[in-house]
C-alpha cells in the first residue's frame, strides 16, 4: 500500500505535445477524405490538364502524341464546338437572371406567410432536392410531342401541338425552363436564409418611418442581401455552366446540336468521338472559366468588405 502511495504522479503533457497529439488525429481523421478528393478531383484534374497537350490513339493500344497547344486551337476552331459554347451563353441568359428573381420572390412570399410557413417552404425546396435525372424523364414526358401534359393543356385552349424538344426553335428554352424550375429552388433557400437573418429592429425602424413596398425592398432589403445574392449569383452561374443532365436526357445535345452545351460537347469528345484530346481541352477550358467566376466572387465579396 505504502508503495501505491509513494508512486511519482505522471506530469500532464505539454501544450506542445499536445498540439501535436491534436495534430496527429486530425491528419488521420482528413486522411480518407483526402485521399478521394486526391484519387477522384485531383488526379482527373491533372490527367486532364496533361492529356489536353496530348493527341490520344485509341485505336490501337493507347498511343500519346505530343501536340501542344493543338487541341486547343482545333477545339475552338470547330463549328460544332463553337455553336456548344453559344448555347452555354444562351443557356445561362435564360437561367441565371430569371432563377434569381423568381427565388427572391418565392423566398419574399415564404417569409411573408404566417401559417404553415415550414410546410411552404419545403415544398418550394423540393425542386433542389429531387434526382436531375429522374426529374428530367419525368419533364421528357411532359414535353413530348404526342400525348406530353404540356400539349395536351395547350390543346385545351386550341393551340396545336408543339415539338418542344425536336425543334431548334424551343429545344434550348424548354431546356432552360427546367434549368429556372431547379435554379430558383436553390436560390430560394438562400434568400430566405438571408431574409431571416435581418434583425427585427430594421423592419421595426421601417414600420416607424412608413417605408414598405416596393421602396423598402429597394433601399433596405436588396442592399443587405448584396453579400448573400453575389454568392447565389455565383452558384447558379456555376450551374449553368455545368449543366449536363437534363440536356443528355431529355435532348441528347439535339435536334441538330440545338442543346449541346460546353459539358456535353466535352463529354460527346471524349466518349462519343473518341478523342480524349481535344475533350481534355476543352474541359480544361471549362475548368479555366469556374475558376475565373470563383475568383470574381471573391474579389466582389472583398470589395464590400
Amino acid at each position: 500500500m505504502s508503495e501505491l502511495l509513494e508512486r511519482p504522479v505522471a506530469a500532464p503533457p505539454s501544450p506542445v505535445a499536445r498540439r501535436r497529439g491534436q495534430g496527429r488525429l486530425a491528419a488521420a481523421l482528413l486522411a480518407p477524405a483526402m485521399l478521394l478528393i486526391a484519387l477522384f478531383v485531383v488526379l482527373p484534374g491533372v490527367l486532364a490538364l496533361v492529356g489536353s497537350l496530348f493527341s490520344i490513339d485509341l485505336t490501337n493500344g493507347v498511343k500519346w502524341s505530343w501536340v501542344g497547344f493543338g487541341n486547343f486551337v482545333a477545339v475552338l476552331a470547330d463549328p460544332a464546338v463553337v455553336q456548344s459554347l453559344l448555347n452555354t451563353l444562351v443557356y445561362c441568359l435564360l437561367t441565371i437572371i430569371p432563377s434569381l428573381a423568381l427565388g427572391l420572390a418565392l423566398a419574399l412570399l415564404a417569409v411573408s406567410l404566417t401559417r404553415a410557413r415550414t410546410l411552404v417552404q419545403t415544398l418550394l425546396f423540393l425542386p433542389f432536392t429531387a434526382n436531375l435525372v429522374a426529374m428530367a424523364v419525368v419533364f421528357r414526358y411532359i414535353f413530348d410531342l404526342r400525348g406530353g401534359f404540356a400539349n395536351e393543356l395547350l390543346g385545351v385552349v386550341g393551340i396545336g401541338p408543339v415539338n418542344f424538344l425536336g425543334d431548334t426553335a424551343t429545344a434550348l428554352p424548354t431546356v432552360a425552363a427546367v434549368g429556372v424550375w431547379r435554379g430558383a429552388a436553390l436560390a430560394m433557400i438562400m434568400f430566405l436564409a438571408g431574409l431571416t437573418a435581418i434583425p427585427t429592429a430594421v423592419h421595426e425602424a421601417c414600420a416607424t418611418d412608413g417605408i414598405t413596398g416596393l421602396t423598402k425592398l429597394h433601399r433596405v432589403i436588396l442592399p443587405l442581401l448584396r453579400p448573400i445574392m453575389v454568392f447565389v449569383t455565383v452558384l447558379t452561374v456555376i450551374q449553368s455552366v455545368q449543366v449536363f443532365d437534363t440536356i443528355e436526357v431529355m435532348t441528347q445535345g439535339g435536334p441538330l446540336g440545338a442543346t449541346e452545351t460546353a459539358l456535353t460537347m466535352t463529354w460527346r469528345l471524349g466518349f462519343t468521338y473518341y478523342d480524349l484530346g481535344q475533350g481534355a481541352a476543352l474541359a480544361v477550358l471549362l475548368l479555366v472559366v469556374l475558376i475565373g467566376i470563383g475568383a470574381l466572387r471573391r474579389s466582389s465579396v472583398a470589395g464590400q468588405r
